[in-house]
């Protein structure tokens, strides 16, 4: 089988000629794009059946003016956050209000759990004071009762006469020694009866006093402050009827 080439009106082979079709969709001179059937027919005479070759989704989109960001045009609805998968609480726009009512809740407690250490350690305070306190006064009391006996015979001896010299210098300064402790030794004649501080072991009646007053004392009381160590023991005239 042969090919027959083509000749010209010389008799010569012709030679063929060379052509190419532009299929660009945008025209490189106007810059313009082109229109399909534009292209067709620069294409060479393709089938009017031919289906074109198929064009990116974002080339569609673009002819279509939608936007191809993947953004919602215009007048479309935003997405849910549903949508997107993303769960957003209902009381998300309270949840720095409750968070702060949380944290003063806490505070407030921690406040009064500290108000009522404060308020049991000064009433701890405040006992061991008055424990201390009492404990001093208890130990005076044991001290002073031991020496009742002794002070009683120096003051018997003093009244009559045998406290002198220098040794009524030593019983002077052990006086001053229990004032100063606050240990006073009471109980003078004349004194008008008090029962709370005498303890009366005679009574007589007599014209000179209007009242029950101290005639002898026998005994010599003792308090520390207000307290009554031991009641002086004493003889009490009263007012004759």
């Amino acid at each position: 089988m042969s090919t027959e080439k083509p000749f010209d009106s010389a008799g010569e082979p012709a030679e063929q000629g060379f052509s190419f079709t532009d299929k660009r969709r945008v025209d490189p001179e106007t810059g313009e794009v082109r229109a399909p059937k534009d292209a067709q027919e620069q294409a060479g005479g393709e089938p009017v059946g031919a289906e074109p070759a198929a064009e990116p989704a974002g080339a569609e989109a673009t002819e279509a003016g939608e936007p191809a960001t993947g953004e919602p045009a215009a007048g479309e609805p935003a997405a849910d956050a549903s949508d997107l998968g993303v769960d957003i609480p209902e009381d998300a726009s309270d949840l720095s209000d409750s968070d702060g009512a949380e944290v003063s809740a806490e505070a407030a407690q921690h406040l009064e759990d500290l108000q009522r250490l404060n308020a049991e350690y000064a009433a701890y305070r405040r006992r061991s004071e008055r424990e201390r306190d009492r404990a001093h006064e208890n130990g005076m009391v044991k001290v002073t009762e031991a020496l009742m006996p002794i002070l009683d015979d120096v003051r018997l001896a003093r009244e009559a006469g045998d406290v002198e010299g220098q040794f009524a210098k030593h019983v002077d300064r052990l006086f001053e020694a229990l004032g100063k402790l606050g240990i006073e030794q009471y109980g003078e004649v004349g004194e008008v009866f008090d029962p709370n501080v005498h303890e009366a072991l005679m009574q007589q009646p007599s014209e000179e006093v209007e009242e029950p007053t101290v005639f002898l004392v026998m005994q010599p009381g003792y308090r520390m402050g207000e307290r009554v160590l031991k009641a002086a023991r004493v003889g009490v005239h009263v007012p004759a009827e």
